[in-house]
């Protein structure tokens, strides 16, 4: 199979060796959790859910509308960041797992946080725990498989359908 210059790989659809179920799972929670930060944020921020502002009385905010968009700013954009990373980034698998691996570990230090500032305790708040430690899971096993599984070499046919055209070139 002859190559085109500066075209080693054309973009392929889900290639084996860079996605795994563990970053199919990663990506949709890690969208998930995105989805709920931001609307947790934007209801927070509109004060829809009428939190005691008592809460408030160690943190720098009045209202909960600062706490509302730090949530959007610190959790959710980063959680769509990282997903966006996996979905739409298959040329290399290390963004995911990065993405996964601070995603997870942001769930947890907001949690820890909030319980320190806020001196509160709610039971979602060992729940979102969770879900930050299975990000970090995920992205650990993600990481293994391919560890396991070595991309190919450059010259190895490619393993999946290409979806750029100028791969169907050189076969002519």
């Amino acid at each position: 199979m002859r190559s085109t210059p500066g075209l080693r790989r054309p973009l392929t659809l889900a290639a084996r060796y860079r996605r795994t179920w563990a970053a199919a799972l990663l990506a949709v929670v890690e969208m998930l959790v995105a989805y709920q930060a931001v609307d947790g944020g934007l209801a927070l921020a509109d004060d829809r859910w009428q939190m005691p502002r008592e809460w408030l009385h160690n943190t720098p905010f009045d209202t909960w509308t600062g706490p509302g968009l730090v949530l959007v700013a610190a959790i959710g954009v980063p959680h769509a960041l990282a997903a966006v990373a996996i979905v739409l980034l298959p040329a290399d698998a290390r963004i995911g797992i990065l993405g996964g691996l601070l995603s997870g570990a942001s769930l947890v230090a907001w949690i820890g946080i909030q319980i320190a500032l806020l001196q509160v305790f709610f039971f979602l708040q060992p729940v979102i725990v969770v879900v930050g430690i299975v990000e970090i899971s995920l992205a650990v096993l993600w990481r293994r498989a391919l560890a396991r599984h070595p991309p190919p070499p450059p010259d190895a046919p490619y393993p999946t359908r290409p979806l750029t055209a100028a791969s169907n070139r050189d076969r002519k």
